[in-house]
């Protein structure tokens, strides 16, 4: 088989993809898979785009990739970073950057990987030491007795006991203790408190009726799907259809993707969609740190979340079985990108959410003029509290 991969480099006049020829250590490499392969006389990172049973090359003159990353990417992210590339005039490698885990892009060094610890564990023969210690140095035994209380990570062990890795590694041989290589759990970002649990709100007759026919879109074939527009004014109630339209989604077995304009506004609109659905939802902004956002976007990939929360690059989250992407305040300019590539997340989302099937959902007090032509119109006109707008100023 011959895997076609783009490399993610920063020359703008460099187009791939190259093929490699896949052996049998790489069983497991397909679309979306991202390899470290020979590139001239560098070592380079490339995504696959495609793989193929033969080459335009005589077999002798392909090479086989180095290595593979764990953090692969789904195959309609491959796609939609490619299809990124071409509409806003970039290169396929920096349109494949936003669709890749948090480290891996074009410029940005040595890649993340999953955290891990050595876990020390004491054996019944290492009980039975402490209480009789026989040619045992002093650091030795007081490493035993560390561990004497439960198992401990070996670095904390080497900072109460004072013996170091070797003489850890010296014990195992000993069969003193156990020493197991594991994954260390993930750091959750903090989120902004939004005051007391109020849970599901009752909700209006017109937030009902929009409900209705987002869950009917839901409900609806792929090909008959038509993106919404939610247009209340401020105060009315759309953050509460919202959560009701991800509650919906998660109920019929698929994932989703809320949006905010701007990263100020993620925690706490973060906040109100965790006290809703808990560790079902993941949080991706650029304030948080590199290791938050990889394992962030770990939880999105692996399905321990299933929805995600975030400003404009959140519409890259690894998320399968797509079924809803909301666009919160869909008139912000924010949802533009400056940098290359300068796209705009809003008609990103569209795309996004015609090619896996999924509902398009936008929402605003005050839409762009463009919006309203293309796509379904829901309204929610008054405050959810009763109370009349205040007046205009004049």
């Amino acid at each position: 088989m011959i895997a076609r991969v783009e490399p993610l480099t920063t020359a703008r006049a460099l187009r791939g993809p190259f093929d490699y020829r896949l052996g049998e250590a790489h069983t497991g490499v397909g679309v979306g898979s991202v390899l470290v392969v020979p590139f001239g006389r560098r070592r380079v990172l490339g995504v696959v785009t495609s793989v193929a049973s033969e080459s335009d090359l005589a077999p002798e003159r392909l090479v086989e990739p180095l290595s593979a990353l764990e953090a692969d990417v789904p195959a309609p992210l491959v796609s939609l970073g490619l299809w990124v590339a071409e509409e806003y005039c970039s290169t396929p490698a920096r349109g494949l950057a936003l669709v890749l885990a948090p480290g891996t892009g074009t410029g940005s060094g040595k890649p993340l990987r999953a955290r891990r610890s050595l876990l020390a564990t004491l054996t019944p023969a290492g009980h039975e030491a402490t209480e009789h210690p026989r040619r045992l140095g002093a650091r030795q035994l007081a490493a035993l007795r560390a561990l004497a209380g439960g198992p401990m990570r070996a670095a904390a062990v080497v900072r109460t006991a004072g013996c170091d890795h070797a003489g850890l590694r010296r014990l195992e041989e000993r069969g003193l203790v156990w020493l197991e290589d594991t994954a260390e759990p993930s750091r959750r970002p903090k989120l902004a408190e939004v005051g007391a649990r109020q849970g599901a709100r009752r909700l209006t007759a017109a937030q009902r009726d929009a409900l209705a026919e987002v869950t009917a879109g839901l409900d609806a074939p792929a090909h008959e799907r038509e993106p919404l527009l939610l247009h209340g004014v401020t105060g009315s109630g759309k953050t509460e259809v919202y959560l009701r339209a991800v509650e919906e989604t998660l109920a019929r077995g698929r994932s989703a993707i809320v949006l905010v304009p701007e990263i100020a506004l993620t925690p706490q609109t973060a906040g109100r969609v965790v006290e809703r659905f808990g560790d079902r939802v993941a949080v991706l902004h650029s304030a948080l740190t590199a290791r938050e956002r990889y394992d962030e976007w770990g939880r999105l990939r692996r399905g321990d979340a299933l929805v995600c929360v975030g400003p404009r690059s959140a519409v890259f989250a690894p998320l399968e079985k797509l079924g809803l992407i909301v666009v919160d305040e869909e008139h912000d300019p924010s949802y533009k990108q400056e940098g290359d590539p300068r796209y705009d997340a809003r008609r990103v989302a569209e795309r996004r959410a015609a090619q896996e099937g999924a509902l398009l959902l936008a929402g605003a007090a005050t839409p762009r003029a463009g919006a309203w032509p293309c796509m379904g119109r829901l309204s929610v006109p008054e405050r959810g509290d009763g109370r009349a707008l205040p007046a205009r100023a004049g």
